[in-house]
């Protein structure tokens, strides 16, 4: 059952999609309506409520992919996408250490820390504090907090950790961050680095092929449909290009 402090989701409908913690002292509120907190405590996951309006409501547990569209985003996040096709390429498992630069609003932090559990260690990088706070509170928030080490530097200049599995990189100019990245990482370890555009990736490999192997660049492209009797049919707005993502494994040697 629902208990104070959970962390739930109130469905309304498909555009109205709320990631909320139960606190029985406050009141969710929406233009449909609101709803005491004090009434969700006891609730099972699933079941359905009703606001204020009379207008019925659902509550869920909720996935990474209502976490995604719950985050508050003081900059720019990756999609869903694009974020499980990383963390298929990092080739990485429950007891990893992933190195990631830089932070952002932290949604590929969290998703790491989400998937690759706490025997894992994440250790994000970022040059600024002010989004990397935020990232921070995104992560306590969804008590992933004490599985990810926020850091603040430019690893361009340097990485504090070595023999680390993984590295993943979001940054403007990865081409500068390939020595260090190479120093950091154990041998056959994977660089993922995402650039939205071609002129990054061509830099990007130039940099990286003499250090590493299987480089290669993808794009992804995710097209939802409309859902309705005798109407279905792909939706005329949807996300097509929203970066390329490099990946390389560490050669041994880089001669």
């Amino acid at each position: 059952m629902i208990k104070e402090g959970d962390l739930i989701v109130i469905w309304i409908d498909g555009r109205r999609i709320y990631l909320t913690k139960v606190d029985p002292k406050k009141r969710f509120s929406s233009d449909k309506g609101y709803i005491d907190m004090e009434n969700v405590v006891g609730k099972d996951f699933g079941e359905k409520v009703q606001l204020s309006t009379g207008r019925e409501a659902y509550i869920l547990k909720p996935t990474p992919m209502d976490i995604y569209k719950g985050l508050k985003r003081p900059t720019q996040v990756l999609y869903p996408k694009d974020v499980a096709y990383i963390l298929y390429l990092l080739g990485v498992s429950p007891g990893a250490t992933v190195i990631e630069a830089g932070t952002g609003s932290g949604f590929m932090t969290i998703s790491m820390a989400y998937f690759l559990g706490k025997e894992s260690k994440i250790i994000s990088y970022d040059v600024r504090q002010d989004t990397q706070n935020s990232a921070r509170k995104n992560a306590e928030i969804l008590g992933l907090g004490d599985r990810i080490t926020f850091k603040i530097g430019d690893i361009r200049e340097r990485i504090d950790e070595t023999n680390v599995d993984a590295i993943f990189l979001d940054m403007p100019d990865p081409w500068n961050a390939i020595e260090t990245s190479y120093a950091s990482l154990s041998p056959s370890g994977s660089l993922v680095i995402f650039v939205p555009t071609v002129v990054q990736v061509e830099k990007t490999y130039l940099s990286m092929k003499d250090k590493f192997i299987d480089v290669h660049a993808e794009e992804l492209m995710s097209r939802e449909y409309q859902l309705k009797e005798n109407a279905v049919r792909p939706k005329s707005i949807g996300v097509w290009h929203t970066g390329y993502l490099i990946y390389g494994r560490k050669l041994l040697k880089g001669d």
